[in-house]
């Protein structure tokens, strides 16, 4: 695997354990809570946290918006924590997996997203950890703000 991937992969590794973590100190029926009307619950921001790292993956690799369609019926976890913890344990193994194998050239390779973004499958990558990011900054922020619990999970290095 590239050097600079190794890199993004590190800093994901402590954002998917720390997803974790975070999923640990709640109880199932946080899960339905839903800070602001509507956006999503709890339950639903996990759920789209544990397939994003599949879904961008596809997405760079320049899925159709029907092919997205169908990963996303058929990926989204039963509405548990353990279901959830899974999925995000999968999908972003599938992603490890997928960036691994591919050579610097293919890194570089530009693709267009069914929506019209033209990147590098390098840059889909960078998007991806920053996506990922954000939705564990609004988790944090929802397990703080709104069931005022102090979750105790390092968020960064």
């Amino acid at each position: 695997m590239n050097v600079y991937c190794k890199g993004v992969f590190k800093e994901m590794d402590l954002a998917i354990n720390s997803i974790i973590k975070l999923i640990d100190t709640l109880n199932e029926g946080d899960l339905n809570i839903r800070p602001t009307e509507g956006k999503w619950s709890i339950g639903e921001l996990l759920s789209h946290i544990s397939v994003l790292c599949k879904a961008d993956f596809l997405i760079g690799a320049g899925a159709s918006e029907e092919e997205m369609d169908h990963f996303y019926e058929e990926a989204e976890p039963e509405a548990n924590r353990k279901a959830i913890a899974n999925a995000l344990i999968y999908n972003y193994s599938y992603l490890k997996k997928g960036i691994g194998r591919l050579m610097e050239e293919e890194l570089l390779q530009e693709t267009t997203s069914f929506f019209g973004v033209v990147h590098s499958r390098y840059e889909w990558l960078l998007d991806t950890q920053a996506h990922l990011f954000h939705h564990r900054g609004q988790l944090h922020s929802m397990i703080v703000h709104i069931l005022k619990l102090e979750p105790n999970v390092q968020l960064f290095e």
